[in-house]
C-alpha cells in the first residue's frame, strides 16, 4: 500500500512531504481495518481516495462501513487511541463524517504542501 500511495501522490504532483502523507494514509487505513469490522463478521472493507485541491492541499479520505462517529470523534479529540494523535503530529488536520445514508463513515485528513 505504501508504494501505491507514493506512486499516486507523485502522479497527483503534490508538492508536500510524500513520506508524511504516506504515513498518514497508512495510519488511517490501519485504523479502518482494525476498527471497522462489520457486525456480521464479514471482512473489514475500506475505500481510499486521494485528491489535491486547487490550493495544493492534499485530501486523504478513508471510508469504512462502520459508522461509529462517537468513537471516531473520541479518537480525533485524542481521548482514545494514539493513531490519530500521530497523524496530527505529521501535520494533518482530521475530521470524520457519515455518508448521506448513514451507513458509511469517512475519516478525512488534510495536509498542506511544503513551503
Amino acid at each position: 500500500m505504501r508504494t501505491d500511495a507514493r506512486m499516486r501522490l507523485t502522479l497527483l504532483r503534490w508538492s508536500g512531504d510524500i513520506a508524511a502523507a504516506t504515513e498518514v494514509l497508512s495510519r488511517l487505513a490501519h485504523n479502518a481495518l482494525r476498527h471497522a469490522q462489520p457486525a456480521h463478521e464479514a471482512p473489514a472493507q475500506m475505500t481510499v481516495r486521494l485528491a489535491v485541491t486547487e490550493d495544493e492541499e492534499l485530501v486523504i479520505d478513508v471510508q469504512d462501513p462502520r459508522p461509529d462517529i462517537p468513537l471516531s470523534q473520541a479518537a480525533i479529540a485524542e481521548e482514545k487511541g494514539t493513531g490519530l494523535q500521530y497523524v496530527r503530529l505529521l501535520g494533518a488536520t482530521v475530521n470524520c463524517f457519515l455518508s448521506s445514508d448513514m451507513r458509511l463513515k469517512t475519516v478525512r485528513a488534510h495536509l498542506l504542501p511544503d513551503g
